[in-house]
């Protein structure tokens, strides 16, 4: 039999709760060649009984013997994956139907772009909404705000498994030493071999629960980050690429309010210096959108000292 066109890749730890719909979103695609690799790392719950009671030849279950953790539980997977493209999805979120189809047309039109995510939307509580972001962002937009934060969600996300492998170290693709960021520090690797895009259409939902590993881990997800950013910072700061990293996802990823005027003047400077590395209207837009957000987080928090005089900036 020929390899499936696309590989889709969930990895479970006691997911009972969610992972029936997250299943039944990928064996509902509107595409149809895909295989779906379940790696389950040592769950206790009913996770196993779970994916025993699909009936779908297309899904492929793979059970650790000892816990891997976030990126070695990834890491086996990626490894068993065989389809050209990668989709990924936690297994407490879900694919709307057209996603597969919309992201394979993509990577076979754009041959230079080696990842792609799409717009999502967040459901907590049954209730939907849309984080804020920028529309119609080019290639070279998404390697911009890659540089100030990280626009992708890891459930959204389509690779090419040919640059996965050229990111491969010692049989891994993903790095235990940057969990809980290691999607960001994968897409960083993955940049020095094509572009990233982004799809406009909402084509993702992330389900917002109390364990969900972004809030769970937040702090050591952005000390890991920061270590991101702050290497790919090193050229352009020099020994001020681990502070100016830090500031960014800080105040930018996760939009914390600043403190004062000082550190608002050293946040717009950061971003004036990493848009020159990025020419064009579309970056400067997106540099003047997230000023625009510090000026009003600021203001939010009661602070007109800090932004009075920079409106016009």
């Amino acid at each position: 039999m020929s390899a499936p066109r696309v590989s889709v890749l969930m990895t479970t730890r006691n997911g009972a709760a969610w992972i029936g719909a997250s299943l039944d979103s990928v064996l509902a695609q509107s595409f149809g060649d895909f295989e779906l690799v379940v790696v389950d790392d040592c769950s206790t719950d009913a996770t196993p009984e779970i994916l025993a009671a699909v009936r779908d030849t297309r899904l492929r279950v793979i059970r650790n013997d000892s816990c891997r953790g976030i990126a070695g539980g990834r890491n086996v997977g990626l490894a068993a994956c065989v389809g050209t493209y990668v989709a990924v999805l936690d297994h407490d979120d879900v694919s709307l139907p057209e996603r597969l189809a919309r992201q394979v047309a993509y990577l076979d039109g754009h041959t230079q772009v080696v990842f792609v995510g799409t717009k999502v939307e967040i459901l907590r509580d049954g209730v939907a909404s849309g984080p804020e972001q920028v529309a119609q962002v080019s290639p070279t937009g998404m390697r911009m705000m890659l540089h100030l934060g990280n626009p992708l969600t890891w459930s959204s996300v389509m690779f090419r498994r040919s640059a996965l492998q050229r990111v491969t170290e010692d049989g891994a693709v993903l790095r235990d030493n940057a969990v809980p960021a290691d999607d960001f520090d994968l897409y960083h690797r993955l940049l020095s071999y094509g572009e990233a895009a982004r799809l406009d259409g909402v084509l993702t939902q992330y389900r917002w629960h109390s364990s969900n590993t972004t809030y769970r881990m937040a702090a050591q997800m952005g000390e890991r980050a920061a270590a991101v950013l702050s290497r790919a910072y090193a050229p352009w700061f020099g020994a001020e690429a681990e502070a100016a990293a830090r500031l960014v996802v800080r105040h930018l990823t996760e939009r914390l309010p600043v403190p004062d005027a000082a550190t608002l003047d050293r946040l717009f400077a950061i971003i004036a210096r990493v848009g020159a590395e990025f020419s064009g209207r579309e970056c400067a837009a997106l540099g003047a959108a997230l000023r625009w957000r510090l000026l009003r987080a600021a203001m939010r928090e009661g602070r007109p000292g800090v932004v009075r005089g920079r409106w016009g900036d």
